[in-house]
């Protein structure tokens, strides 16, 4: 590496005074400019880059001088009948009139750099990543428990602490990382791909009849059945016990093991089905009057014209409108480099106007229209493995519309779980013997 002489290094320190005090560019014209130079010595008046060219057939030389030095020269010039003049300004000085009559711009400049840097030491987009078993809604709630939010200072969340209540929450987890790229907070997690043998607990539990009807078949595989099938049994009745006794050699109970109870029971029960249908119903018919204006949301203040222009046509013009509209919002978040969310929105709304109108079914319509709706109510049974025996259908006329009332006899699963009574089963079984 070449080391700058004294020279140089002077030169270049001059270069800087000069251009923080600004200097001028100067052509010299006239015949006597030797003298000019001589005399501008001789009264202390700095002139450097001297150089002579050649322009039109007659030579001129250029030189470079500090403005206060130039409004010195006219008596000389005058003296040696020589010429000067500004060929260009160069230096600090004569950048302030152009950043004077642009101070808004400059400023605004400042302000929005100094806003940048302040919003950036903040939270404003939280992303999840690696999540499957976890979903995003549980990583939310878990982070509003742990009071973290949008908005809130970046050196506020101790990332460390976070990622052990983090898998502390989620046992299935086994590996976190929290940690910030801009103003985004990243929530990145491992889960445990090997599902953990899940330990199951014997509560004690019956099954019990979901409604009333006659059994048509029953396999039991835990538990003590207490019905058979064409047995009527009424809703709420005992279907299978859970508490199996355990008899002595004379067939005397002397315990019960509990279990939970479990077993196919399949159950032929009637089911009722009513719908109506009014006779009026309502359709949305568009006016053909659509607005779309874009809007801005600052730091949660939100800012468009859509209230301006309703309040515009309503005492300006004097418009009285009683539609509907449809309003859909499409809105974005302002991101820089990627990763530097900003809490600035911008987007678009757009609306659309509509009115109510009520048409009136004919008699065929409704009868299509309540079919239609029974054979979806059949449809949807029969997708639930309820087996459709009988169905008888009728259909009435009612002061709003159309009525169908449905009977059906349908073969079904039934039975629904129920914790033991302490001490029923013992008792009952009791009693039986002793009896």
């Amino acid at each position: 590496m070449e080391v700058p002489g004294k020279f140089e290094v002077e030169l270049l320190q001059n270069g800087w005074i000069r251009f923080v005090r600004g200097f001028l560019v100067i052509r010299i014209d006239g015949d006597y400019m030797e003298r000019f130079f001589n005399m501008c010595r001789m009264h202390d008046i700095d002139l450097w880059g001297i150089r002579k060219e050649r322009e039109q057939e007659k030579d001129i030389c250029m030189c470079e001088a500090y403005a206060a030095d130039f409004f010195k020269m006219p008596p000389l010039l005058k003296k040696t009948g020589t010429k000067a003049r500004v060929i260009k300004k160069k230096g600090m000085p004569f950048y302030f009139p152009f950043i004077k009559k642009r101070i808004i711009f400059f400023a605004g400049v400042i302000i929005c750099l100094a806003l940048l840097n302040y919003v950036t030491d903040y939270v404003w987009a939280i992303e999840y990543v690696g999540n499957l078993q976890v979903s995003d809604d549980e990583l939310s709630d878990f982070l509003e428990q742990e009071s973290i939010h949008y908005g809130m200072k970046k050196d506020s969340i101790n990332c460390e602490e976070k990622e052990k209540r983090l898998r502390e929450a989620f046992p299935n987890v086994t590996w976190t990382s929290i940690y910030f790229e801009g103003t985004k907070l990243f929530v990145e997690i491992k889960e445990n791909e090997k599902s953990e043998p899940v330990e199951i607990t014997t509560r004690g539990t019956n099954i019990i009849a979901n409604e009333a009807g006659t059994i048509t078949s029953i396999v039991t595989r835990n538990g003590v059945p207490k019905v058979k099938a064409g047995d009527r049994v009424e809703r709420g009745q005992l279907l299978v016990a859970g508490g199996v006794p355990v008899y002595d050699e004379s067939q005397n109970i002397v315990n019960f093991q509990i279990y939970d109870a479990d077993a196919d029971i399949y159950i032929r029960t009637p089911i009722e089905y009513q719908c109506e249908i009014n006779s009026g119903y309502p359709v949305m018919v568009y006016t053909g009057e659509h607005v779309r204006m874009g809007f801005a949301e600052i730091g949660g203040y939100h800012l468009d014209g859509m209230p301006l222009r309703d309040f515009f046509e309503r005492n300006i013009l004097k418009k009285e409108n009683e539609n509907l509209y449809e309003t859909a919002v499409e809105k974005h978040q302002v991101v820089l480099l990627d990763n530097i969310y900003l809490p600035v929105y911008y987007g678009s709304i757009d609306r659309k106007e509509y009115y109510i109108k009520y048409f009136t079914y004919t008699e065929e319509e409704m009868k299509n229209k309540l079919s239609e709706n029974f054979e979806k109510f059949i449809s949807g049974l029969e997708q639930k493995g309820v087996q459709i025996v009988e169905k008888n259908v009728k259909m009435e006329k009612s002061s709003k519309g159309m009525e169908l009332y449905g009977s059906l006899l349908v073969v079904k699963q039934t039975g629904e779980t129920a914790d033991i009574p302490v001490d029923t089963a013992p008792e009952n079984e009791t009693n039986q013997t002793e009896e």
